[in-house]
Formats: C-alpha cells, sequence, structure tokens
C-alpha cells in the first residue's frame, strides 16, 4: 500500500490503511498526540470491520491522549480480546494494571506482548525483574515457569543476575525441576555461583539437587578434578581443564589430570572457583610429576573472587622437574574472601620441546 491516506479516502471502513496512517504519524512525531479526526475514522472503520483491533487500538490511544482512561481502557480490552497479538495494546494494559497492582493482569499482558513481539525484552525485563520484590508477583509468575513461557529463559537469565537473591530462590526453588533444560543452565548456574559466594554452600547444593535429579552433591563438594565436580552445568564452581592455545588439559582413566604444554605456548591449564570461610587457613596438596624443559613454567594461582573484583592472594610455582613429588602450600583466606578462584597457569619451552606433566591427588582442604 504505497498512500494509505488515499486508500483511506477511497474507503474509509479500511482499518488496515488507518492504522499505517496512524502509525506514519506516529514516527513523523516525537510524541503520539490525540487526534479527533483519527478516532472519528477509526470508529467509521468499525462500522465495515467491527473485530478490527488496530482501529479499536487507535481508539485507545486517543482516548489515553485525551486523559478519559476510562473510555481508553475499554478500547484496548477490546483490542486485546479481539486478538492478542496487538502489541501496542498489550504493554498499555500492562501499564495500566501496573498502576492498579494486578498482578496477575501484569503477568497475562507482559506474556502475550513478548511471545509476540520478543523484541520488547530489553525494554520490558528489566521492570519485571524489578517486580519480583514483590511475592504476588512471584506468585503469579509461578504458572509461567511451569508451563515454560517462551520468555522465560531470557527472563531468568536477566534475574539471574539483578535481582535479589532470595526472590529468585523464592520463585524458581519450589518448582526448580522446571529448570532443568539446557536452555536455564547458566542462570542456574549463576544463581547456585551468588548462593556460594554468600557462604551458604549447603543451600547452593541442595538448590541444584533440586534442580537436576542426577546431580550429587556430595561428590560434587569434592576438591580433585572427577567426572562429578568437571560438570560444565555447575559454570565456575566446576573443574574446567584447557584445551586450547598450544595448552591440552585432560583426565585420565586413574583420575589424575594430563597436562601438554607446546613451546611458547601460554596461558591458563585448569580452573575452579571453590568456596572458602575468610580467616581460615587452607592447604593445596598435590602429587606432581613434571618433565620441565627450559623456559618452562608451572604455578598455581589464587584469586580472591567479590562481587564487585578479584585480587590475588597466593601464588605457588612448581619446581621445573620433578619426578612423583608431593608438594604442599597453605595460604591464609583474607575474612572478606568466601571464594577463591584456583588456576595453574603455565608456560612452555623456549626450544622445540613439548612440556609434559601429569598431577594426581588433588586436594583443597583447611
Amino acid at each position: 500500500m504505497s498512500d494509505p491516506e488515499l486508500a483511506l479516502q477511497r474507503d474509509p471502513d479500511d482499518a488496515i490503511a488507518l492504522a499505517k496512517v496512524v502509525k506514519n504519524k506516529s514516527r513523523e512525531a516525537e510524541e503520539y498526540v490525540s487526534d479527533a479526526a483519527d478516532t472519528s475514522r477509526a470508529i467509521q472503520s468499525l462500522i465495515g470491520n467491527p473485530l478490527s483491533r488496530s482501529s479499536l487500538r487507535i481508539i485507545g490511544m486517543n482516548e489515553s491522549s485525551a486523559g478519559d482512561a476510562q473510555k481508553a481502557f475499554a478500547a484496548m480490552s477490546l483490542a486485546s480480546k479481539v486478538s492478542r497479538r496487538d502489541t501496542t495494546a498489550q504493554v498499555w494494559l500492562l501499564e495500566r494494571a501496573a498502576a492498579d497492582n494486578d498482578f496477575e493482569a501484569i503477568l497475562r499482558h507482559y506474556d502475550a506482548a513478548m511471545s509476540v513481539t520478543p523484541e520488547l525484552g530489553p525494554v520490558l525485563q528489566p521492570v519485571m525483574v524489578d517486580a519480583l520484590q514483590y511475592q504476588d508477583v512471584r506468585d503469579a509468575m509461578v504458572g509461567y515457569v511451569n508451563r515454560q513461557a517462551r520468555w522465560m529463559p531470557g527472563f531468568l537469565n536477566l534475574a539471574s543476575r539483578e535481582a535479589a537473591l532470595e526472590d529468585v530462590i523464592d520463585l524458581t526453588a519450589p518448582i526448580a525441576v522446571a529448570l532443568s533444560g539446557e536452555e536455564y543452565e547458566k542462570s542456574i548456574a549463576r544463581i547456585i555461583y551468588r548462593a556460594a559466594q554468600d557462604g551458604d554452600w549447603e543451600g547452593a547444593m541442595d538448590y541444584a539437587e533440586a534442580v537436576w535429579a542426577d546431580f550429587d552433591a556430595g561428590a560434587f563438594s569434592e576438591s580433585a578434578p572427577n567426572k562429578t565436580t568437571l560438570d560444565k552445568r555447575l559454570g565456575l564452581l566446576a573443574w574446567e581443564l584447557f584445551e586450547d592455545n598450544g595448552i591440552q588439559a585432560s583426565l585420565d582413566m586413574n583420575g589424575g589430570v594430563q597436562v601438554t604444554i607446546r613451546p611458547l605456548a601460554r596461558g591458563t591449564v585448569v580452573r575452579r572457583h571453590i568456596p572458602v570461610k575468610g580467616g581460615q587457613t587452607y592447604t593445596l596438596t598435590q602429587r606432581v610429576n613434571f618433565d620441565g624443559a627450559s623456559g618452562a613454567r608451572l604455578a598455581w594461582r589464587g584469586d580472591c573472587v567479590t562481587t564487585t573484583a578479584s585480587s590475588r592472594v597466593w601464588e605457588q610455582t612448581l619446581p621445573s622437574a620433578a619426578r612423583m613429588t608431593t608438594y604442599r602450600s597453605s595460604l591464609n583466606i583474607p575474612e572478606d574472601c568466601s571464594i577463591l578462584a584456583i588456576s595453574l597457569e603455565g608456560n612452555g619451552a623456549d626450544g622445540q620441546q613439548n612440556v609434559y606433566a601429569k598431577f594426581d591427588e588433588i586436594s583443597f582442604a583447611s
């Protein structure tokens, strides 16, 4: 339709042409202003097409701009009943429901708007995440979690970062099994990490077991790398063995970590964030077989991780050559530290030789 104004002149009942006329006017103006002529034409179009959601929406917009909230609500409600796909009507009704503290209506219109126009996420999601502080909102949202609303993964991704931890857990813990899918893994890992960072390791593990039926909290609490402590679903709280930039680390059949570092390679070999208690002394123990070469280096590092920053609190450089020797290193945890990021960093040799190392019986305990 190249000229909606002309089409509307030819057929005053053409609701589609009217909708395009109003849309064009809205684009040209910074703020849409009520237009009695548009309202009159919308009413005219309803004579020929009484189920035109666009005409009902136009009437609602104009009545709202004119300050008649009751007529605007009536028109927008009719537009919503005709079709949930009218995003403008849904957002208007959402705002009205928020003003009335009608939490079930807020979620109903949010669901409709996000299901049709997911691009609204950056605008609407922060508002809904902020609303999680209210128990009524959390109660109303349970049904949408259970039925796997299309917008829920994106919403929970933001909520797991921005909402108060107790509010997110209160919403999700009773129905945690509904969040066991891959699309929720990063959000769940973040919630568990935040609980651990708050010093509630037991609560974090209980939550993980509630989400994943096959998760073994007891086995995951072990400090050594193994099949369970390598569970990627736990994010940073699991061991990560790196295989890039000339560095390769892998778990052997006996539970040891085999390491190969190519010449001149540099980077992280293994890493895990481990919950600790501030003010206590911990000891890292490991049996090492290190076939060093000129310029090669392996060193353990420990960084205290807070919600805002991380700081180096410990480092242990291993001898350049060791034959299945047991090494122990003690470190004092700062009082304000609840998560320690432990990593093994490696540098390859200066020459042409690969560096090989094997770590067994890794233990980190107070």
